[in-house]
């Protein structure tokens, strides 16, 4: 039971009329003596006589009893005294327990919202009646039914201890939809199973979900649980590593760290190269996020847009590692959410890369290979016509799961023979889902290019002339790099294993008869294609191993006759796992950030990083409200219970005492 009214309220009311009361009672009467014959009528004065004496012990009086059970309980009427008690449940309830990243925070009880809401979920089970049933869904970014309806209480709780913490984002679409697609009855069951129809969702939560205007609720209603209070922390929100072009033994390590709380925060970032800890740099006084009060009125993206100067750092470190690695940034401290103070990278030995030049003839592009090779960037290059790579036999163009050339450059063809690999292309495009090539188009101009990125590093594209150029179609994924009136011109898109640099237009015509661009006799276009084989090289052969966010699976090649292999998770834990018969090992369970080294025997392939790297997750402030598309929707704070208020039935006893009281009295009164 709580109280909503101040302690000295009902204190102050028992003192101020329980001892008069008390009092009144004590007093003696003053009556004057008067003889009479017979004391037989004068019962109740005698009586009245016995007490009259101050200080005696007081006898049973009922009237007395009343009269203070009155006033005690109009004391507790003034406190506003509310019990605390379970919520008003459908029959058909649907538990739903975010599992997401933000989840791990660190409450002040020690405990982490999980936990907390783990705990409520099982306080909810525990409360649910006989003929209500439940079932039990935990969900990241993807969501899953751990108890299916039912009214067995044990088996439901056997599904919420079952749920574990992971550090993927938190998707609420794919959760309302097995929601009301598992509580929902079907076939035989939709006549004894009718109260399902309008379920009850009980969504235990912080809040912070990506998606969740776009959910709609469309059969029940969801009730919001608030999980957590903590809003300090500082994460690393970005990081690059990649070797210098020009001197691939140097490595350079770019992190970007972001306060997200209320307060200012110093700390140390340490770098880790094979768990040897070989830096430390000191981060001074990030500046926090903004004004609390005002934060929960604004969306998750809007707070994370607005960046108060100071509240946030680049650190840069650069190191000599001319082999494998593997690189972990570490903040010092702790904070309320320890999976974002980590970051991790697989960086592969150091080796000149190998080209594969596929083209019916350009002597301009074989020259700016070879000068590349001259440099030293490349080690091998090979040209082949567009025939010769549709016909190589597999074993030609693949080795251990990967093309065996580092970059393949294909110059006005496009094809889907497309093992895991880099495709560089010119006039043509990757034959893939999402991307196609239209007719050419004459007489436009670049209208705005992205100069900071490392593929247009110090090339003055405004110097460039292009006759022509043909127009793209493209996925959404895709990154324009250089775009015109009628669309992209140079574009970036990162599919699966493949990295594919799209350019529209080529060095000569249509029909190869003459040049398209003049560009091919500036310097300009030596840093170009140096910059672009780099960027796609440095992925698999002089930089590091791109990172997979939490939950994403990954896929990697194993040693040929293999059946499994073995993956050894960040936690210490292994799992086996098949290898396909495609010869790749594809794992699913990657939903803890860290390093994950594989058995597949192959260098390359034995490792990957998985990093948060999620501002909207690292924003752990409590979302006090959660808005969805449409639906009937309440939120709460805490486990969710409901505040039930007592005074109305303690105003109701207070008359019964009243009635009591006066016929007491009116009883009393006669002789």
């Amino acid at each position: 039971m709580n109280w909503l009214a101040p302690w000295y309220i009902p204190v102050l009311a028992a003192g101020l009329t329980i001892p008069p009361l008390v009092v009144l009672y004590f007093l003696k009467l003053r009556r004057q003596q008067v003889p009479i014959a017979s004391t037989l009528l004068w019962r109740r004065a005698v009586e009245d006589l016995r007490v009259n004496a101050p200080f005696q012990k007081l006898r049973n009086n009922l009237l007395l009893i009343l009269q203070l059970l009155i006033l005690l309980v109009a004391a507790l009427a003034l406190a506003e005294p509310v019990w605390r008690g379970s919520r008003a449940l459908e029959k058909a309830v649907v538990l739903i327990v975010d599992q997401s990243a933000s989840m791990a925070t660190e409450e002040n009880d020690g405990r982490t919202r999980l936990a907390i809401a783990k705990r409520a979920c099982l306080d909810t089970i525990d409360e649910l009646s006989t003929d209500q049933r439940a079932l039990v869904i935990a969900f990241a970014d993807r969501a899953r039914v751990l108890a299916p309806l039912t009214d067995d209480k044990n088996a439901l709780r056997r599904a919420v201890e079952s749920i574990q913490q992971t550090d993927a984002p938190g998707r609420l679409a794919d959760a309302m939809a097995l929601a009301e697609a598992h509580s929902m009855p079907t076939g035989e069951n939709i006549s004894m199973d009718t109260e399902a129809v309008m379920s009850h969702y009980l969504l235990f939560t912080d809040g912070r979900l990506s998606d969740a205007g776009e959910v709609v609720v469309k059969r029940g209603r969801l009730e919001v649980i608030r999980i957590g209070n903590a809003t300090e922390n500082i994460a690393i929100v970005d990081l690059d590593v990649r070797r210098n072009h020009e001197r691939p033994e140097q490595l350079s390590i770019l992190a970007r760290v972001r306060n997200l709380g209320s307060e200012k925060m110093s700390r140390d970032i340490l770098l880790l190269v094979d768990n040897q800890v070989k830096e430390i740099k000191p981060i001074r006084e990030l500046m926090p996020l903004g004004d609390r009060p005002r934060l929960p009125a604004m969306s998750t993206a809007e707070i994370l847009s607005e960046r108060p100067e100071g509240s946030e750092a680049t650190v840069a470190f650069d190191l000599i590692l001319d082999s494998a690695a593997q690189i972990e940034l570490r903040l010092s401290g702790t904070d309320a959410l320890p999976t974002d103070d980590r970051v991790f990278s697989v960086v592969t030995p150091l080796q000149p890369m190998t080209v594969l030049v596929v083209t019916p003839g350009n002597r301009y592009l074989r020259g700016l290979v070879q000068a590349l090779q001259n440099a030293g960037l490349i080690a091998h290059y090979e040209l082949w016509t567009p025939e010769q790579y549709e016909e190589a036999p597999d074993a030609k163009l693949v080795e251990n799961g990967r093309s065996s050339y580092d970059v393949v450059i294909l110059d006005g063809h496009s094809t889907e023979r497309l093992p895991p690999g880099n495709y560089f292309f010119f006039a043509s495009v990757p034959l893939i889902e999402g991307v196609d090539i239209g007719e050419a188009i004459e007489g436009e101009l670049f209208l705005d290019w992205d100069e900071t990125h490392p593929i247009l590093r110090h090339v003055a594209v405004e110097a460039v002339n292009v006759i022509a150029w043909h127009k793209l179609a493209l996925p959404v994924e895709a990154e324009t790099l250089i775009e015109a009136t009628n669309g992209p011109v140079l574009a970036f898109l990162t599919r699966g294993r493949n990295q594919y640099l799209i350019c529209a237009f080529g060095f000569f015509n249509e029909s190869r008869t003459q040049l398209n661009t003049p560009w091919v006799f500036q310097e300009s276009i030596v840093a170009f294609m140096q910059n672009a084989l780099g960027q796609l090289g440095g992925s698999t052969t002089i930089g590091q191993i791109p990172s997979v966010p939490p939950g994403e699976p990954f896929t990697v090649a194993a040693k040929p006759n293999q059946s499994s292999v073995t993956v050894r998770r960040p936690d210490g834990t292994t799992e086996d796992t098949p290898v396909r018969t495609s010869g790749f090992v594809s794992y699913s369970q990657a939903d803890r950030v860290g390093i994950y080294t594989i058995s597949t025997g192959l260098k390359g392939e034995d490792a990957r990083a998985v990093n948060l790297l999620n501002e909207a997750e690292s924003f752990i402030a409590p979302n006090e409200n959660l808005q969805v598309a449409a639906g009937d929707v309440t939120t709460r704070e805490g486990a969710g219970w409901t505040d039930r208020p007592l005074w109305p039935h303690l105003l109701a006893i207070l008359t019964v005492l009243l009635f009591v009281e006066w016929f007491v009295y009116t009883k009393q009164v006669f002789v």
